[in-house]
C-alpha cells in the first residue's frame, strides 16, 4: 500500500516555488525595466532602439520569438513524462536534470557582454531567454503533473496550493525588495548596471538551492500507484485535452486572467514610479503591502473554496481586477490628489490588488487538478502530464501577448530619449481592464459544481 506524503516532504516539494517566485519576478517586472530603461533608472540602453513596422520594440520581438519557440516544446515534454520509464519514477528525473540549466540560463540573459545598442546583445538575450523557458519547461510541466498523483484528495490539494502559493509570493516580495537592494549597493558605489547584476546573481544562487531540494525531496515511487501510460501520439492526446469542455472553459478563463496579471506584473513598476510618482526606493514598501495582504487573506480564500467552490472567490478577483485596471488608466489624475502621500496612494492600491493577486496564484492550478482527475478518473489513463502541458501552453501565449503588447503599448507618447511613455503606460491598464472582464465571464461559465460532484461520484464507487 502506498504511504500518505509526509508535510514535511510536501513543503520541501513545494520549495520550487521560491525560486519560481524569483526567477518570474526577474522576467516579469524586471526584464523590460532592465532592458528597455528610463532615464531615471540610470541603466544603459544594452539591446538596439529601432522598432520592426514602427511599433514593435526588440524586446517585445526577442520574448515574442522566445516564447513561441518555447511553447512548441510544452506538449513534447508532457508526452515525455507522461509515457516516462525511468527508473526513479515519471516525473522526479525531469527536475533533477533541469534545475540548473533552469537557473543558469535565467541569469545569463542579464549578463549580455556586448556594448550598448548592440544587435549582438539582442542576439544573447534571445538565446539565453529561450533557454530559460524551455528549460522551466522540462522542470514545471512533470512537476505540476505530479501534485495529483501524489495528493489525490482535492481539499488536501488546496492546502498544497496554498503552501506553494505561500512560497511563490513570499520570495516575490523579496524579488519585489530588489530595488532596495540595488539602491544599497548604488549607494556602496556599483554602476545601476552591476548593482542589479549582483542583486540578480545571489536571488539565482538562492533559487538554485530551492530547486535541488525540490528535486531530491522524497522518491516518487514510494507515494504513486502504477498508472496507465498513454499510447496515443502527442497530437492526439493534445486533441483529447481540448475535448474536454470542463478544462476548455476553465483555462479560457485562466488564460485571460493570467494576460491581465502579466500586464500588471510587466508593468507594474511604471505604474508605481510614473503614474503615482513613486520613488524607486520606496517601490518595495507598496510591493510588500500588497504581498502581506495577500497572505493574510490565503486562510479566508481556502476557507470559501472548501465551503462553497473554487469558482466564487475566482469571480471576486476577476470583478476587482477589472476595476483596478480602470483605475489605473486614470491613474494620475488619482495621483493629482495625492500630491506629498503619494506613498500612502501606493500603499492602497497595493492592498486593493492583494486580494485577486492571491486567488489568481492559489486557485487554478487547484481547479485544473480537480479536473485531471476527473478526466482519470472517467477514462482510466493518467495524462496529467498532457493537461499540464496545454495549461503551460497557454500562460506561456499569455505571457508572449502581454510583453509583446506591453512593451509596444508602453513606449506610446515617449518624448525624445525616452523608451516609455505617460499615455502608454495608461494604455496598459485599458488593455488589461478587457482581458480581466473576459476571465470573468469565461469563469461564470464553468461549471465547478460539476466537476466536483463527479470526482466524489467515483470517489464513492471505490469505498464501497
Amino acid at each position: 500500500m502506498l504511504k500518505a506524503l509526509p508535510k514535511t516532504k510536501m513543503y520541501r516539494y513545494c520549495l520550487a516555488d521560491i525560486a519560481k517566485g524569483l526567477f518570474n519576478g526577474m522576467i516579469g517586472n524586471y526584464l523590460l525595466y532592465f532592458f528597455q530603461p528610463t532615464v531615471k533608472s540610470g541603466l544603459p540602453n544594452l539591446l538596439p532602439q529601432s522598432k520592426l513596422f514602427g511599433f514593435i520594440t526588440v524586446m517585445a520581438l526577442i520574448t515574442g520569438i522566445g516564447k513561441i519557440v518555447d511553447a512548441v516544446t510544452d506538449p513534447l515534454v508532457a508526452s515525455l513524462s507522461d509515457k516516462c520509464n525511468h527508473k526513479d519514477g515519471r516525473r522526479m528525473p525531469f527536475l533533477r536534470y533541469a534545475a540548473l540549466p533552469y537557473a543558469l540560463s535565467l541569469l545569463l540573459v542579464f549578463y549580455a557582454p556586448f556594448k550598448e545598442n548592440s544587435v549582438a546583445n539582442a542576439i544573447w538575450v534571445g538565446f539565453f531567454l529561450v533557454a530559460y523557458y524551455v528549460s522551466y519547461t522540462f522542470f514545471f510541466i512533470p512537476r505540476n503533473a505530479l501534485v495529483p498523483e501524489i495528493i489525490p484528495d482535492a481539499n488536501v490539494r488546496v492546502g498544497y496550493y496554498t503552501v506553494s502559493t505561500v512560497f511563490f509570493m513570499g520570495s516575490s516580495a523579496f524579488m519585489y525588495a530588489a530595488t532596495l537592494f540595488v539602491n544599497l549597493l548604488k549607494n556602496a558605489g556599483l554602476s545601476p548596471l552591476w548593482a542589479w547584476r549582483t542583486v540578480f546573481t545571489i536571488f539565482v544562487a538562492i533559487g538554485i538551492i530551492c530547486l535541488l531540494l525540490s528535486a531530491y525531496a522524497f522518491d516518487e515511487k514510494d507515494y504513486v500507484q502504477n498508472s496507465t501510460k498513454p499510447k496515443d501520439s502527442v497530437i492526439k492526446s493534445f486533441g483529447l485535452v481540448l475535448r474536454n469542455r470542463n478544462f476548455v472553459i476553465f483555462s479560457l478563463g485562466d488564460l485571460f486572467s493570467f494576460i491581465s496579471l502579466c500586464f500588471f506584473e510587466t508593468a507594474m513598476l511604471y505604474y508605481i514610479t510614473m503614474l503615482l510618482n513613486i520613488e524607486e526606493s520606496q517601490v518595495f514598501y507598496v510591493l510588500l503591502a500588497a504581498i502581506a495582504t495577500a497572505i493574510c487573506l490565503f486562510p479566508v480564500i481556502v476557507k470559501i473554496s472548501r465551503k462553497y467552490n473554487k469558482k466564487i472567490p475566482l469571480l471576486i478577483a476577476s470583478a476587482v481586477f477589472t476595476v483596478v485596471f480602470a483605475l489605473i488608466y486614470i491613474g494620475d489624475k488619482v495621483a493629482a490628489m495625492f500630491v506629498g502621500h503619494e506613498l500612502v496612494l501606493g500603499i492602497i492600491f497595493g492592498i486593493l490588488v492583494a486580494y485577486p493577486f492571491a486567488a489568481i496564484n492559489i486557485l487554478p492550478q487547484s481547479v485544473i487538478s480537480d479536473i485531471i482527475q476527473l478526466d482519470c478518473l472517467e477514462s482510466g489513463v493518467n495524462r496529467e502530464g498532457i493537461f499540464s502541458a496545454v495549461k503551460t501552453f497557454l500562460e506561456k501565449i499569455a505571457v508572449s501577448v502581454a510583453m509583446i503588447i506591453v512593451s509596444s503599448v508602453l513606449a506610446i507618447g515617449a518624448v525624445s530619449g525616452e523608451s516609455v511613455g505617460m499615455q502608454g503606460v495608461k494604455l496598459t491598464g485599458a488593455c488589461a481592464g478587457v482581458f480581466s472582464l473576459l476571465s470573468l465571464i469565461m469563469f461564470i461559465v464553468y461549471d465547478d459544481k460539476k466537476v466536483t460532484e463527479g470526482i466524489k461520484k467515483y470517489n464513492n464507487r471505490g469505498d464501497n
